[in-house]
């Protein structure tokens, strides 16, 4: 990194190295900091059968199409957003702001920073489509040709942790949104039907962090369901 000190040892420890906190890591330090201290936020939590979603996606791989886990989970969030729209919205001015359009970060990790580039109005868009827009923005971010309106005007922001092989996580807030989920890393693990059959399963966590002073558990709750059942049931939803 730029300016980085060489350094021996401060209070009895030893430094590798020291820099400063600057360019985009101190805007995110920034906006972290913005979230936390402007949005009361609690994190709620749900498990989901990957089995349908990994069925649909091999789907279309055998008919060329290769769309990531990533590109489903933009639609099945537009989908339940769809269901449960007290989550599409911001608290602007004293006022919360629900929104018709659905716009979608998606948060893209880097060896630099973290990027949250938005698919906007992702109610009016496929799912080829938003898999050809999302690949597009990350290889803007890559060649270094991401645009300030490339981040802007989210409405709900989901942040797939699946390859990095993190189970459970609380993200924060992209200010001013309500919500944020996030998804975690695919498991087999055994599983009890509802008739006492025990299964082994392909089995994610959800962990959803929502604004409480724009919405309560109980909406998010049920965002969480509605996730879930499409999840579960992708081809009553995927046209």
């Amino acid at each position: 990194m730029d300016n980085e000190i060489a350094s021996s040892q401060v209070d009895g420890m030893e430094i590798l190295k020291e820099f400063p906190l600057s360019g985009i890591r101190r805007i995110i330090a920034s906006k972290m900091e913005e979230s936390l201290r402007k949005s009361p936020q609690a994190t709620v939590t749900s498990k989901a059968d990957m089995t349908s979603l990994m069925a649909m996606k091999k789907k279309y791989y055998e008919q060329g199409f290769e769309v990531t886990f990533t590109d489903l989970f933009v639609k099945v969030s537009e989908f339940a957003l769809k269901l449960v729209p007290e989550l599409n919205a911001s608290l602007q001015n004293g006022k919360i702001r629900l929104y018709k359009s659905i716009n979608i970060g998606v948060a893209i990790g880097t060896d630099k920073a973290l990027f949250v580039p938005v698919i906007k109005n992702v109610q009016d868009k496929s799912l080829l489509e938003v898999s050809r827009e999302l690949k597009e923005l990350i290889l803007k971010i890559s060649d270094q040709k991401i645009t300030a309106d490339d981040f802007s005007f989210g409405t709900f922001t989901i942040s797939n942790m699946g390859m990095f092989k993190v189970d459970i996580m609380t993200p924060i807030i992209n200010v001013p949104e309500a919500a944020i989920l996030s998804i975690g890393a695919t498991r087999k693990e055994l599983v009890v039907d509802d008739d006492d059959t025990i299964r082994i399963k392909p089995m994610t966590t959800l962990s959803l962090t929502l604004d409480h002073a724009v919405l309560d558990g109980f909406p998010a709750a049920r965002f969480l369901e509605a996730f879930q059942h499409i999840m579960e049931n992708p081809n009553d939803y995927f046209s």
